[in-house]
Parts: C-alpha cells; sequence; structure tokens
C-alpha cells in the first residue's frame, strides 16, 4: 500500500514539474525576441572606466554584458573596448561619457527585425568599426550632430565647447547638424547631410551647423587614434 502512494505522489510530481517547465516555455515564446536584450561585451579595458546604474558608477570588469540604457564612463586613461554580436566594435576613448540609448543589433534571428542602434555621445571621444547591414539604422548622436551609418569604420569626437568633430576611415557617414544646432541655424534653410568619405572630415557647431568634408592632417587622425589604442 506505501509502494502504491509513493508511486502515485511520484507521478504528481513528475507531471508537476513537466507543466511547469511547458509553462515556462510557453511564456518564452509568447515573449517576441526584439523584446529580449541585447548586449554588447566588455572586450578589454584600461584605466578608469564605469558603468553607470541608478546614478552610482560601478567599475566595469572584461567579460561583462552592457546593453540598451547603460551609460559608460572614462577617466583621464580610460578605454573600453566593446564587441557586439553583430560582428561590430567600439572603442570609448579617455574622458569620455556614452549612453547606449537603443541597441537592437538585429542579431540572433528574423525576430528582432532590422538592426536598430542609437548612442548618445555627451563628451569625449568614440571610434566604431560597424558591421555591414543590409537594413536598419546605426545612429550616434550629440549635442551638434547626428551620424548615420550602414556598415563603415570612423570615429566620433565631442570637445569641451560641444563641438562634435567625425572622421572616417573606410566607407561612409551622412552627418547631419543635431537638434541644438539644427534649432540655431533653421533660418538658414533646410539642412542636408554632408556626407563624408573614406580619410575625409567634418566639424559641427551649434551654431554654424556642419562644415564640408575635407580631408584631416595625418597629425591630427594619429592624435585621435592614439587616444582609441591600447584596448
Amino acid at each position: 500500500m506505501n509502494q502504491a502512494m509513493n508511486e502515485r505522489m511520484t507521478m504528481k510530481r513528475g507531471m508537476h514539474m513537466t507543466m511547469t517547465t511547458t509553462a515556462l516555455a510557453a511564456l518564452l515564446a509568447a515573449v517576441p525576441l526584439a523584446a529580449r536584450a541585447q548586449a554588447c561585451e566588455v572586450a578589454a579595458l584600461a584605466g578608469e572606466a564605469a558603468r553607470v546604474v541608478a546614478g552610482q558608477a560601478q567599475p566595469l570588469k572584461v567579460g561583462e554584458a552592457v546593453g540598451e540604457g547603460v551609460q559608460l564612463r572614462t577617466g583621464a586613461n580610460g578605454r573600453v573596448r566593446l564587441r557586439c554580436p553583430d560582428g561590430s566594435s567600439l572603442v570609448v576613448g579617455d574622458r569620455s561619457q556614452l549612453t547606449l540609448t537603443k541597441l537592437n543589433l538585429g542579431a540572433g534571428g528574423a525576430g528582432y527585425g532590422a538592426r536598430d542602434v542609437s548612442l548618445l555621445l555627451e563628451r569625449g571621444l568614440l571610434g566604431q568599426k560597424v558591421a555591414p547591414s543590409a537594413a536598419g539604422k546605426w545612429e550616434v548622436r550629440t549635442p551638434s550632430a547626428v551620424t548615420a551609418v550602414r556598415g563603415t569604420e570612423f570615429l566620433v569626437e565631442v570637445g569641451d565647447n560641444e563641438q562634435t568633430s567625425v572622421h572616417v576611415q573606410s566607407g561612409q557617414v551622412a552627418v547631419l547638424p543635431g537638434p541644438r544646432a539644427a534649432g540655431r541655424t533653421r533660418g538658414l534653410g533646410a539642412q542636408l547631410p554632408v556626407v563624408v568619405e573614406r580619410a575625409g572630415g567634418t566639424d559641427c557647431d551649434v551654431s554654424q551647423g556642419c562644415t564640408a568634408s575635407t580631408p584631416w592632417p595625418a597629425e591630427r587622425v594619429r592624435s585621435a587614434m592614439d587616444r582609441l589604442a591600447g584596448v
């Protein structure tokens, strides 16, 4: 009799576990893939580098995942390299503040949809190698400019006066005046994007908009790249 009761209890526990597992699987299946967080990985870092959570700075660690909404800050000698699942990579230079405003990398299946990445660089330097994508967008916003690319290698720098500088190592980048610059230059007519190609650069100011694309001197390029080296 005891054996029969034990068998019935064992069967009930097995049925309960099966139902629980099935329910969890159904719940996960009901969540759109696009709603599941994607993240880039801290591949390397040097110096002072932190992520800001609820207003509190926490030191970054190699191997740590950083996803949508995370803000990264670096100190005087800080650098951070991020590796993303779509094959793109970013290097945050010294004295920088970057927020991953939107991070749908379009990697992981059709359910994620087209790539939709928006980064906010409030100060400092950001180097990027963006993997080619047939659809979607990858943009970097600053106080004085907005850059848009599909696949290229370029850097964006925001100075103390909120001036934005963009330089392209390969591919092509479209640069528009940012919200503050667009508001102050509205009287100049419609603002067309400045198209910057390989070895070219532009400087955007909150009062004057963006300059035409011109080649950067080798010394200026080398100085910027040195600030991204070491990670």
